[in-house]
């Protein structure tokens, strides 16, 4: 359903009254959650919002000029009949002013009103493609893997409620580039205000706009829009830390921000769109699953049959917070358990106390735990890691060498190698607290007397 019409009355009312939040829906928070490490900060600096963050918000009506600058372009995107967009997302963690983590990714983005689209998310590690033609609706998990759904999702279901996960929170972007769907649903309910900051120049060179909202969790952001007659989305800047405060499930270090920011590098909802875009023609290799969960599991269970299990670990070199070194060879004769996490990773998060208090019982038997973290700027390792109440010997690989080495493909990611240097264990992913601490106890209460594990000795 469109919202928008030619009374100008009735789009003012719809604008203020859209049905669905921007950030703060229950399930949006327990995704950023399980993208970041914020999850799981425990400081004492941080400040809660407590319930005054949950109270529902006042009315909220629009002024004359932010509705000058925002009916335009909601009324063009809601009255398309198609659209294309590129669009680049940047998530940014800041401690103390300066950017410690940067994570990119891409949207190509296709449409046409009502129920045809294909949705592509590139990442690092993510190609992920959502095709729909009206008649059936796929996800091309790889290039190689794929899985239809079960009904034909429409393009502002897609972006209601996204069949798969399109990055940390990709329904504000969606809202902007899918044809026929209406962007004040998305952006406007529980707002407690929005105003034009001013005219400036984008990126130095383009007249804009700029735009900022604020909503009743606290939650900023800022939106520029083109300023013209045929007005275009150029960037939308969201800071989520208030976010994060306000779930009361975590408490932020001062100093700690996370803000995503969209680019919209192209972007149109006028001209023809190639309906060959909207169909999915699976490559000859490709494999058809019943379902995300079918692919999944398989997944995992390839991934556990680790090549390194019942092998030789290879010898490597480990650099702590304080910049001093740890070998392989400086850990000879003693039980090694290497955890691979990030900050990013919530299960790893989830997991390391668990590992930790269980090896911790081990401490007098030669059992040693290094917590390895991938791929991540130091600063931001040593300043998270502080406010841990861990415990354990956090160690850096910024560059991923290591976690190469040791041919892991998914974190979570736990080793336990034997004194004799042999990986007797691999552990993928996080079963839960009272799974993990049984398997590493009967693990290490075998190892410790020196015999193997049986999953280790058929290698």
């Amino acid at each position: 359903m469109n919202f928008f019409n030619n009374n100008a009355d009735t789009q003012t009312q719809l604008l203020t009254q859209g049905g669905f939040r921007c950030i703060s829906r229950l399930n949006t928070c327990h995704r950023i959650l399980g993208w970041f490490a914020a999850a799981m900060l425990v400081v004492t600096s941080g400040v809660a919002l407590g319930q005054d963050a949950q109270r529902k918000a006042p009315p909220f009506e629009l002024n004359d000029q932010v509705r000058d600058v925002l009916v335009p372009l909601f009324s063009s995107i809601a009255k398309a009949d198609v659209s294309r967009a590129k669009v680049e997302l940047a998530v940014e963690t800041v401690l103390n002013g300066e950017i410690v983590n940067t994570e990119l990714s891409s949207f190509q983005i296709a449409s046409r009103y009502p129920d045809s689209y294909t949705v592509y998310h590139k990442s690092a590690d993510e190609r992920l493609r959502i095709f729909a033609d009206g008649k059936q609706s796929v996800v091309a998990i790889s290039p190689q893997a794929y899985y239809e759904l079960p009904e034909v999702l429409d393009c502002q279901s897609i972006v209601n409620a996204s069949p798969v996960a399109l990055g940390p929170y990709p329904e504000p972007m969606l809202a902007l580039t899918l044809a026929g769907v209406d962007p004040a649903m998305t952006f406007l309910s529980g707002m407690t205000s929005l105003e034009v900051v001013g005219d400036v120049k984008f990126r130095g060179r383009t007249d804009a706009i700029q735009l900022r909202g604020r909503q009743d969790d606290g939650v900023v952001w800022d939106f520029w829009v083109t300023d013209d007659q045929n007005r275009r989305p150029l960037r939308l800047l969201i800071n989520l830390t208030p976010m994060l405060v306000a779930t009361q499930k975590v408490r932020v270090p001062r100093g700690y921000e996370l803000s995503l920011r969209y680019d919209f590098v192209s972007w149109r909802v006028t001209g023809e769109v190639d309906d060959k875009l909207f169909s999915f023609r699976p490559a000859k290799d490709a494999k058809k699953y019943a379902s995300m969960q079918a692919y999944t599991k398989q997944a995992e269970a390839e991934l556990a049959q680790h090549p390194l299990l019942g092998k030789q670990a290879p010898e490597y070199s480990l650099r702590r917070l304080d910049g001093s070194k740890i070998t392989s060879k400086d850990l000879k004769g003693k039980i090694v358990v290497l955890d691979f996490w990030a900050t990013w990773c919530t299960p790893c998060l989830e997991a390391m106390p668990v590992i930790a208090k269980t090896v911790k019982a081990y401490a007098d038997k030669d059992v040693v735990l290094l917590a390895v973290n991938v791929g991540e700027n130091a600063k931001l390792v040593e300043g998270f890691s502080k406010e841990q109440d861990w415990g354990v010997d956090v160690t850096v690989d910024p560059e991923g060498k290591l976690i190469d080495m040791f041919t892991a493909k998914k974190i979570p990611l736990t080793m336990v190698i034997a004194p004799n240097g042999i990986v007797e264990a691999v552990h993928v992913g996080y079963p839960g607290p009272k799974a993990l601490a049984k398997n590493f106890k009967d693990e290490l209460d075998v190892l410790v007397q020196g015999g193997r594990i049986a999953s280790s000795k058929t290698k």
